[in-house]
């Protein structure tokens, strides 16, 4: 285990007044390798993909103390925490005979036992952590699995997937096709922490970033491109906004929005800083720039 303490961003970006907007009060750097961070629903912990041990890490952010959790050379994303942070899930990929196969697989932080969920898919099936259980969504059934105790209580085992070109949701066994913006190509799509509303990007409207509930009606247009949404609260969505000259990414900034499209800022990081893939729970952002790991706290 090793603990890691880095200065604060120039006071400049400290306790930054916007009113009755989100407020800025601190970014520092906490790890210095690492991509795609995750954070937990209670801020407490961060995981991450480690470009320097070809795994898992996680960073307890109070103590700032990281340690790996996993090394798995095939780590291919979309990790997810359980609520409390105990269990890190992610997809693990390989080829064979040049065809890519997922496992799904889960390893407990705190003892680092690891156990292969879902095995030889030839899809990306979606998964999500709902009541302590993980749900894995098959398309034609729906897989699940009691991992933690850690939980908060929910009333439905959602699993959202984009499929094809749709967007579909689960409910348990139940598969219901809601393409809410009619036929399109959906990308970012989550759900709020209160299970209420659904966010997403619609490409063929001018890559807009949306909000609907969950029946897929009541669609709300947030007016921007905000690319990577994350859900900071049940009000707030969190992205970044990034541009690129047709070959590599020249410059990205993060911005939050209310799901009612008012509200509209900018989320102000270091200078000459490129943010993109935030994760988000209320007071705190974590992102990644170029290669290290970033914390935001807001009130």
């Amino acid at each position: 285990m090793k603990t890691r303490i880095y200065t604060l961003v120039p006071a400049v970006l400290i306790s930054l007044c916007l009113g009755a907007q989100l407020q800025v009060t601190s970014v520092r750097k906490i790890s210095p390798n690492g991509v795609q961070p995750q954070m937990s629903r209670d801020g407490q912990h961060v995981v991450l993909q480690d470009a320097g041990v070809a795994g898992l890490s996680v960073i307890d952010i109070n103590s700032g103390e990281e340690h790996v959790v996993v090394k798995d050379n095939d780590v291919a994303g979309d990790v997810t925490l359980s609520d409390g942070g105990t269990m890190v899930v992610y997809r693990s990929a390989r080829y064979v005979n040049g065809e890519r196969y997922n496992d799904i697989k889960a390893v407990n932080r705190t003892n680092g036992e690891v156990k292969t969920l879902d095995r030889d898919g030839r899809e990306r099936y979606a998964y999500r952590f709902a009541g302590g259980r993980l749900y894995i969504a098959k398309r034609t059934s729906v897989k699940s699995q009691r991992l933690v105790t850690d939980i908060r209580p929910v009333a439905h085992a959602y699993v959202l997937a984009t499929e094809e070109d749709d967007l579909v949701l689960y409910d348990g066994a139940k598969r219901r096709v809601l393409n809410p913006n009619g036929p399109n190509i959906y990308l970012w799509a989550s759900i709020s922490p209160d299970e209420q509303h659904i966010a997403y990007m619609a490409v063929n409207d001018v890559c807009h970033t949306y909000v609907c509930d969950m029946q897929g009606k009541n669609v709300v247009d947030l007016g921007y491109y905000i690319g990577a949404p994350t859900w900071y609260n049940n009000e707030y969505l969190i992205g970044q906004q990034d541009e690129d000259d047709g070959h590599r990414m020249t410059g990205s900034r993060l911005v939050a929005v209310k799901i009612d499209g008012s509200g509209f800022q900018e989320l102000p990081t270091p200078d000459q800083s490129m943010p993109i893939n935030p994760s988000a729970s209320p007071g705190r952002v974590v992102f990644e720039n170029e290669g290290q790991i970033y914390l935001m706290e807001l009130h």
